[in-house]
């Protein structure tokens, strides 16, 4: 059991509904269909979303709560989403996706930094030309520059194409506790094959 089992099992959606700013993107940049992938999908809300843009998306997340969440809401509403448990560094990427997320994994803790970048390197190597990688990374100074960093040294064929400052309110339904920060969204897009 994880310690996000017991929050799932309290919380039918711990984390909310998707970043409008992630459905703006994908509204305006109209990519629709093809293959997706979520780390650390949680209960599924990013997945969820990416399938109603079209996409099959394979959500991995070590909690067997949540994976069982967002197959029943995926089933529920007719969407192609397979939910696979997993720990996300050791997970075996089973080809390369139109669309990769990584959304609230990356946290650059000293004795994490190693292991979150090579998951990232990864992860931009299974996108398939034209596809994107969607990050999103707690607004602290350590958190932004570490990401910074790693975007700077992007290498060819990859682009940094969108990045922003997102608010967001964390809501606990059953104990009504509430926390607002930032989130930093960037989207990187392959261009080709290195």
């Amino acid at each position: 059991m994880t310690h996000y089992d017991e929050q799932y099992d309290q919380e039918p959606a711990l984390f909310g509904a998707p970043y409008p700013e992630l459905r703006a993107f994908l509204d305006e940049f109209g990519p629709t269909g093809g293959t997706a992938l979520d780390l650390g999908c949680g209960q599924g809300r990013d997945a969820l979303l990416l399938a109603e843009y079209g996409y099959d998306v394979i959500g991995v997340d070590a909690s067997r709560v949540g994976i069982a969440q967002m197959e029943a809401r995926a089933a529920a509403r007719g969407l192609a989403v397979t939910g696979v448990v997993a720990d996300m560094h050791a997970y075996d990427f089973p080809g390369d996706f139109d669309a990769i997320v990584m959304d609230s994994i990356l946290h650059f803790e000293k004795q994490d930094q190693a292991r979150e970048l090579a998951l990232l390197d990864r992860a931009r190597r299974h996108l398939r030309p034209l596809g994107l990688l969607f990050l999103f990374v707690h607004r602290t100074k350590r958190q932004e520059a570490i990401l910074q960093g790693w975007l700077a040294e992007l290498p060819a064929p990859y682009q940094l194409i969108e990045q922003r400052y997102i608010d967001y309110v964390y809501e606990e339904q059953t104990s009504g506790f509430r926390s607002q920060f930032q989130y930093c969204m960037a989207v990187v897009q392959r261009l080709e094959r290195e």
